[in-house]
Formats: structure tokens, sequence, C-alpha cells
């Protein structure tokens, strides 16, 4: 008996393997990139900022206040704004870069902290003891910091709208106290530019 029904297949087309080839190709690239770890996207900087108080008081104790928009001091932070993910305070140093008085004048006390803007939830960030305000001078000195306090300080930092308190208060062996002292943050920052 004859066999009337072949096995016939008809050969794709150059085209059709092309227009069946090509999504799938596409779709696994979508899903290969958003199966990915979202950290491989990660843009990591590191950067430093300084804040400066100018100390003046015939009184013996000192107090001095600020609320810092790093956004508009820092380009880095400004350009990457809500996309950054995370602030770490690597480094705390401190100097003097003005002092009038003598070689032996002390800093009784000195405590430096972050705060919300408007001064409230106060976390310390250092605090100093007995320090030769001269010694000081042109002098870069790193410091230990708290945790809690460089905690806030990063946090305010990372978040929108990148703004913080900073709280300068002491009390010095002889007046008047008249030093301008700078404090320099080492910071890393990490942020996803495709978020």
């Amino acid at each position: 008996m004859l066999n009337l029904h072949k096995n016939y297949h008809k050969p794709i087309s150059h085209s059709m393997k092309t227009s069946f080839i090509t999504p799938a190709v596409a779709l696994l690239g979508l899903f290969m990139l958003y199966s990915c770890d979202e950290e491989l996207f990660d843009v990591k900087e590191t950067f430093t900022f300084e804040h400066e108080f100018v100390v003046y008081e015939n009184d013996d104790s000192f107090l001095e206040f600020a609320s810092v928009n790093l956004s508009q001091k820092e380009t880095l932070i400004d350009d990457y704004g809500s996309k950054i993910k995370k602030i770490e305070i690597l480094e705390v140093k401190y100097h003097l870069k003005a002092h009038q008085g003598s070689g032996e004048q002390k800093v009784i006390n000195l405590s430096l902290n972050a705060s919300n803007p408007d001064g409230t939830d106060e976390k310390n960030i250092v605090n100093l003891q007995n320090v030769v305000l001269h010694d000081l001078l042109f002098n870069p000195t790193v410091l230990d910091v708290n945790a809690d306090g460089e905690g806030k300080l990063a946090t305010l930092i990372e978040n929108p709208p990148h703004t913080f308190g900073i709280k300068l208060e002491g009390q010095v062996d002889e007046t008047p106290a008249d030093f301008t002292v700078v404090f320099t943050f080492k910071a890393r920052m990490t942020a996803n530019p495709l978020n």
C-alpha cells in the first residue's frame, strides 16, 4: 500500500527565524537586567565637607548653632539628591584657623552635636576635655566619634532636603573665648543613578 501522507516540513525562512530570536534575546536581556543585583549600578564617591565655627565670648562658656543644607554646599549631594542610598561618615577632624589667647588657654569641655535642622533630637558626635587651643592651630586632628551622632548626621545628609543642625558648645579656662574652629568630615556616598 502506498502512503500518500508524507511528512512535509516547509523550511523556516531567515526572516522568520530572526523575528523569533530577537524578541527572545531581548526578553532574556531584560530578565537578566532586572534580576541583577541593583548594587551593580551603584555609584560610590568619597567627599569631604567642612563647617567653621567662629567663637567670640567674653564669658568662659560658648554655644554656636547652624542649620546646614549640604546640597547647597556640596555638588555631589545636589547632583544625586533623591538617588542617594547611603551616606557613611568615615572620619572627622578638627583644627583651629585662628586663636586669640594665651598659649596655655584650654577648652575645659567641648561637645559637637548633630540634630534636626531646627535643633531638635540632638545626638552627640564628639566630646573633648582639657584641650590646649594653641596646639590645634593649623594642626588637623582626627577625632573619636560617637556612633549615635555620626549616624544622625549621616541619615540627615542622606535624605532630602539633606539639611542638618550642628551645635558646638563648651567652656574655656581663660576668658575671652576667641577662636575659629573648623570641623572636616570625610564621607562616602552610595547612590543609584537608575532609581
